[in-house]
């Protein structure tokens, strides 16, 4: 059964609150900019914007809604927090080693959301173990390339920075799930 969502109950307001305040604090790290302060508001009002539109055409089937304003979200949340880090280690080996890590958890998770899916569905009977140690590799890396680099740079906002970083890979790990439609998912769980 397909539940209209009301107005009331979509949610746009408080997620577009939500990134426009994670887009002003990671914009203060690990100093405070005003030209990055204002893409990430940009950011957060197209994804206001998007979240409206999928509001109006897609408000008479709850799940769908949902998923595509979980998914619009997780993405905006990811640029936010993957950019402090970047900062940091602008056109170092660490910033680069993110850069190619951002990039594979952009193409990875799209390839495999089908796996993705069935795992967070059915963590016990998937494949996902596999796309789990990849993702462990890849953060275990990092991290030794996060800490080599931290020893050369002086800032009190490394460690946060960091966890930002991981916190986005993660949100790009998991986004490619929200696009499936329900109808695709409920076959994905009983193949």
């Amino acid at each position: 059964m397909k539940k209209e969502v009301t107005f009331k109950e979509s949610r746009i307001i408080g997620t577009t609150i939500l990134l426009l305040g994670t887009g002003f604090l990671t914009s203060a790290i690990p100093k405070g900019s005003i030209p990055l302060f204002l893409f990430n508001s940009l950011l957060a009002l197209i994804a206001g914007a998007l979240f409206y539109y999928f509001w109006k055409t897609t408000k008479h089937n709850s799940k769908r809604y949902f998923s595509l304003l979980s998914f619009v979200m997780l993405n905006t949340a990811s640029i936010h927090l993957a950019i402090p880090l970047l900062r940091i280690y602008y056109l170092t080996t660490t910033f680069w080693v993110g850069v190619i890590m951002l990039t594979i958890m952009l193409i990875l998770p799209y390839i495999f959301s089908r796996e993705i899916a069935f795992g967070i569905q059915q963590p016990s009977k998937s494949k996902l173990g596999k796309i789990y140690s990849i993702y462990v590799v890849l953060i275990i890396g990092f991290g030794t390339v996060a800490y080599i680099g931290s020893l050369s740079i002086s800032t009190d906002m490394i460690v946060l920075a960091i966890f930002a970083f991981l916190l986005a890979l993660f949100c790009l790990f998991i986004a490619p799930v929200m696009l499936i439609k329900p109808k695709k998912m409920n076959e994905i769980m009983n193949e």
